[in-house]
């Protein structure tokens, strides 16, 4: 039977790198990547290459953000993401409700592959067929970017590579960057196959579809002719499935699926995305129905960051440092692990986590001997940190993608490959 500080410590080392599967059963983890992106310094590097000039105009500032990361961020393959990060298997899930999450979610994914038919159908359906899937890495923007000498063939040249999540979580640490909007802006509407961002710094409201897709509400209401069952119709070809909507204060999984968001707060997220929409789809019926049933208290971390005055890299940082054990705001105590900050509570959690690594675990079957490991860590070419000399910590699987490691995590790395092998 698992205890709760077992599923808090288990949720902490999922929080270290999340993935598809770890956000299907987690969901406020996608808020925790959020904050994770806006303490880093790259992210707001990359706010300021947006011109900011029309800063008081949405709509213009909206455009400029979607043409930004459309245009330099390259979406790729589930074989490209499998060729990166390797595998999920379902066989390695022991925590029950894990496992029934994965189930749902593998179900969704086969479900979508099905319907869209896409060149890599046969690829993920025969994956699925052996209970394991594409591993989809959630990183922050830091691991993004550490990605862009491997993409330099391209044409043009890209700065790093996003799914779909990747995409929409990248957009809103944007928008906060940019001060463009707040948190209570925020609404990701989708499932685990495919995640749509609505982002509402005004009355009108736009929707980002990572597949490229970027509406206004006008534009919407044109394409749907302005019909409320044309809309609900639109709204689901977007998505192929929807079964959750998360705000930074809160997310319901419905039918049936876990509530932290309060009623009042998804009276006013369903208002919003309707009057966008023209419509009330039966999914958002579904989920404000969830809700009332469920009657939620909420999540408050998003709070404090939008009461703080100025927004920056600092203050995020140290707003989360100064209640990572507040009780009242869950989400900084993840973010920090999300973000491999050195100052979390637990760092031995870290180790934990690197055992989770797919490509590492395999790589361990070459290992017969202290030798064996220590000479595939003399094969890392690199000798610094993907995060630079902050003293985050790069996980063995990132350092095998990236080439590069420093003292600390190619150390890391050869304990990770001795561990998996049994040589103490």
């Amino acid at each position: 039977m698992w205890k709760r500080k077992d599923k808090r410590r288990d949720y902490l080392i999922k929080a270290v790198s999340p993935s598809l599967f770890s956000a299907a059963l987690h969901p406020d983890l996608i808020i925790a990547l959020i904050i994770a992106n806006l303490m880093s310094p790259k992210l707001w590097e990359l706010a300021q290459r947006i011109p900011a000039d029309d800063r008081a105009n949405p709509e213009i500032m909206m455009k400029r953000l979607h043409k930004f990361v459309n245009r330099n961020f390259y979406h790729p393959n589930p074989s490209d993401f499998c060729r990166v990060w390797g595998l999920y298997e379902r066989e390695t899930v022991t925590d029950p409700d894990e496992l029934a999450s994965s189930d749902w979610a593998m179900s969704i994914i086969r479900q979508g592959i099905e319907l869209t038919r896409n060149r890599d159908a046969d690829f993920v359906i025969g994956l699925l067929d052996n209970s394991t899937a594409p591993r989809y890495i959630y990183p922050t923007v830091d691991l993004i970017l550490a990605a862009t000498p491997t993409l330099q063939e391209l044409k043009p040249p890209v700065l790093g590579m996003t799914a779909c999540l990747d995409e929409c979580v990248l957009i809103a640490s944007l928008a906060l960057a940019g001060g463009l909007c707040k948190m209570e802006d925020i609404v990701f509407v989708g499932s685990p196959l495919h995640y749509t961002l609505y982002l509402f710094p005004d009355e009108e409201g736009y929707m980002f579809n990572a597949k490229r897709e970027f509406f206004r509400r006008q534009d919407w209401i044109k394409q749907s002719g302005g019909e409320p069952d044309a809309s609900s119709r639109l709204f689901m070809e977007k998505l192929f499935v929807c079964d959750r909507i998360i705000t930074p204060f809160g997310y319901c999984v419905f039918p049936g699926g876990s509530v932290t968001i309060t009623p009042e707060r998804m009276e006013n997220v369903v208002k919003r995305i309707s009057r966008f929409l023209a419509a009330t789809p039966p999914e958002l019926s579904q989920a404000l129905a969830t809700v009332r049933k469920a009657q939620a208290t909420g999540l408050a971390s998003a709070d404090r960051i939008d009461s703080l005055p100025a927004l920056s890299c600092a203050a995020i940082e140290a707003a989360v440092l100064a209640d990572m054990d507040n009780p009242d705001y869950p989400l900084f105590e993840a973010a920090l692990y999300v973000f491999r900050h050195p100052r979390v509570n637990e760092p031995e959690l870290y180790e934990e986590a690197a055992m989770r690594g797919f490509r590492s675990y395999i790589l361990s079957g070459a290992v017969l001997c202290p030798a064996d490991a220590h000479e595939i860590v003399d094969g890392i070419s690199g000798n610094e940190s993907v995060y630079g000399e902050s003293l985050r910590v790069a996980m063995p699987d990132e350092v095998l993608a990236f080439d590069t490691a420093s003292c600390e995590e190619k150390k890391l790395l050869e304990e990770t490959l001795l561990r998996h092998a049994h040589i103490f």
